[in-house]
């Protein structure tokens, strides 16, 4: 590439190789496009100054007009509207309770959720210093209710999993005055939303996803007076929200979106540019034999086909993390999503997908699984190492320690196990090959699965290498997720 278009790049200048997105809308990889209309209109908000409350108080009337709730208001981010909107239900506008979040003793602080909608971003719930209760059935749901409850929160993609739907739900809350909050994030919005008109008091939208307007935008939808105490206690008010900034930029960017997506948009053309995509792509697979594209249509809240990419793993010895991995390194950079990944299949969401990129992805993939043809058998390699025993580990942080007692079981090259450390202990799983080990182990802490992939190398009575960290949810368990937080060293002595 010319030294001028890299300059013009500005992800290219930094020495970041952008990609295409064939993952749809995960925030780590960039959310969405913004709609040249959501670029245009903030640019123009950004050309003057204006009195934030007055801005939003105006847009939360256009938000009421264009999506049928009472009210909204634009936040940060999905998350920033979960964490503003139990701030509403826990402390309201009331300047006592709300400089004392999140520490809550003495308020209502107890938050149902049921079990099976549990996910990552309840941690936006337990930040503002509130305490969890899991049920699975109406009878549980009436022995939480014994004790005062501040709200129940719902994963709108998981609802239908429950035994206790929301109908039962706010049937049994509403007269209590208890409201319900619905995180339907990563759903299409539609007018009017589903889950108000079926009982929720709150739900809320992404900003930066479907909706293509700014990446850092979430929306906060439904009854009034919650939604007025949500953004009291966001910024640019001095309360526990104050961190979560929305600018006027991005309050002008997504009633721009919002005003496309309920006025201009062409549901059937989009439906067709994606059809039509995962057809190119689904062409350039059958250049080779044993590979495959099967068409997954929309289902549940879905509303995007996909294509799932299927070989022969006895013709083309890669799994899905390779090809992955392969295409990620590969010019022009494609990125395929790491939660579909099995042993002989990825999928293809085709949401993000520009002109002329399906066929890339196609010739992408299919240059990828020809070239495992050529791949030679890996070497004999030695014997492994004996690892069998206890062994005392420490995980070196950014900042901090933790030590690990490891008990490990071995097969020849495979290893099993368990460990345990303050607040964290479970099985472990891995492999030795020669000198080189890979083990892992999770635990499990409210809805996150934490995860330590480690690396290393044996020599003599010690172990030492490089851990990947990271956390998932039983929704996104990927490699992506579960190296989020980036890696630390660690060093383990065999114990006498």
């Amino acid at each position: 590439m010319p030294r001028s278009d890299i300059d013009a790049n500005p992800y290219r200048a930094l020495g970041v190789r952008p990609f295409i997105n064939c993952c749809s809308v995960r925030t780590m990889h960039g959310g969405s496009l913004m709609l040249p209309q959501v670029r245009a209109a903030m640019d123009a908000a950004s050309r003057q100054f204006v009195n934030l409350d007055e801005l939003m108080e105006a847009a939360g009337r256009r938000i009421a007009e264009l999506t049928g709730a009472q009210s909204g208001i634009v936040t940060c981010g999905s998350a920033a509207a979960v964490a503003l909107g139990t701030a509403a239900c826990v402390a309201g506008n009331d300047p006592v309770k709300m400089v004392r979040l999140p520490f809550t003793d003495g308020m209502v602080n107890r938050v149902i959720i049921p079990t099976k909608q549990r996910f990552a971003y309840d941690q936006a719930v337990r930040m503002i210093g509130c305490h969890i209760v899991e049920i699975d059935t109406r009878a549980e749901l009436d022995r939480a209710l014994d004790e005062p409850v501040a709200m129940v929160v719902l994963l709108g993609k998981q609802e239908h999993l429950s035994g206790v739907r929301l109908e039962e739900i706010a049937s049994v809350v509403r007269p209590r005055g208890i409201p319900i909050m619905v995180d339907a994030a990563s759903e299409h919005i539609e007018r009017p939303s589903p889950w108000l008109t079926r009982g929720a008091d709150l739900v809320i939208y992404s900003g930066g996803k479907f909706l293509r307007g700014p990446q850092t935008s979430g929306l906060l939808l439904g009854n009034k007076r919650l939604v007025e105490a949500a953004w009291r206690n966001g910024s640019p008010h001095q309360a526990l929200g104050r961190p979560m900034k929305v600018s006027k930029e991005d309050i002008v960017g997504v009633l721009a979106a919002l005003e496309y997506w309920f006025e201009e948009r062409d549901i059937a053309a989009e439906r067709k540019k994606w059809d039509d995509d995962l057809a190119t792509l689904a062409e350039r697979l059958t250049r080779l034999d044993g590979v495959r594209g099967e068409i997954m249509a929309p289902s549940g809240v879905d509303r995007v086909p996909r294509l799932n990419i299927v070989w022969d793993r006895g013709r083309f010895p890669l799994n899905g993390l390779a090809l992955r991995q392969g295409v990620l390194d590969g010019e022009p950079r494609i990125m395929l999503d790491d939660n579909s990944v099995t042993e002989n299949s990825i999928a293809v969401d085709p949401f993000q997908l520009q002109p002329g990129e399906a066929a890339q992805v196609g010739d992408a993939v299919v240059a990828a699984l020809r070239a495992s043809l050529t791949n030679r058998p890996e070497p004999v390699r030695p014997a492994a190492l004996p690892v069998a025993g206890e062994w005392d580990l420490r995980v070196e942080f950014l900042q901090g320690a933790r030590l690990h007692r490891l008990a490990l079981e071995q097969r020849g090259g495979e290893l099993a196990g368990h460990q345990r450390s303050a607040q964290f202990d479970g099985p472990v799983s891995g492999a030795v090959e020669a000198d080189r080990v890979r083990f892992t182990f999770d635990g499990r802490y409210e809805a996150s699965l934490i995860s330590y992939r480690f690396e290393g190398k044996v020599s003599g009575g010690e172990m030492n290498g490089t851990v990947l960290l990271g956390a998932a949810s039983d929704q996104n368990q990927g490699i992506v997720n579960r190296t989020q937080f980036g890696a630390g060293e660690w060093q383990a002595r065999r114990v006498a």
